[in-house]
């Protein structure tokens, strides 16, 4: 049966480089296993460079070197997505772990878009995530800031193919749940979308939930 063994890391006390005689001072580092079941114990002290080629050697074995190679982030953010994959349902066994995560999580608004954008990806269905729209039909990266005075809408998804421009909205409530005035509010969009040649395309939780085959053909046929 496997037990945890306490390893414990302690600064030393520096020490000055009395070969060059200089005020550089050695940084020394006391890492410690202990086993006290059976009594045995290993000690080691690494100065400041070969305690770093632990770290790095470690991270590589927990795979996290390769992941934030692959993302482009630091270790800490390859840490935190560590720990968001435990708790959501939908990153396991996701075959685009650590190839899309940042996009997935920090940029989807809620687990139905997360579940939409997988999908997607799944279809190879290139879908730009939230997406400017301005009220003359000028559409912008999310990089850029809002002008309230110009901005329209901001789609889910966005997907422009040949001639074609598709908004995708995925929706937590049902039709039937919206209020009067995010039903209207929302009847003005689509039709102001219409006007400019968008394709709008608006679909329920339930739909997202419970029929994601047919929601990826109603968009598939779109395109």
């Amino acid at each position: 049966m496997a037990r945890n063994i306490p390893i414990t890391i302690r600064k030393l006390v520096e020490k000055e480089n009395l070969r060059t005689l200089s005020n550089y001072k050695r940084e020394e580092y006391l890492i410690q296993i202990n086993e006290k079941q059976s009594n045995w114990e290993i000690s080691k002290i690494f100065d400041r460079d070969e305690l770093i080629t632990l770290r790095n050697e470690i991270n590589i074995v927990l795979g996290l070197t390769s992941a934030s190679e692959n993302l482009k982030c630091s270790i800490e953010e390859v840490e935190k997505l560590q720990d968001y994959h435990k708790t959501n349902n939908l990153c396991r066994n996701c075959e685009f772990k650590y190839i899309e995560c940042l996009i997935c999580i920090n940029i989807c608004q809620s687990p139905l878009e997360q579940a939409l954008f997988l999908a997607l990806k799944k279809e190879k269905i290139n879908a730009q995530l939230q997406r400017r729209i301005n009220k003359n039909g000028e559409t912008f990266e999310n990089v850029f800031p809002i002008d309230k005075t110009k901005i329209m809408t901001i789609p889910d998804f966005y997907i422009e193919f040949g001639n074609k421009r598709i908004c995708i909205y995925a929706d937590g409530h049902t039709y039937h749940e919206r209020t009067e005035e995010q039903a209207l509010r929302d009847r003005n969009i689509d039709r102001e979308l219409q006007n400019l040649g968008f394709i709008v395309l608006r679909f329920t939780g339930k739909e997202i939930r419970e029929r994601m085959e047919n929601v990826i053909e109603t968009i598939k046929k779109n395109i």
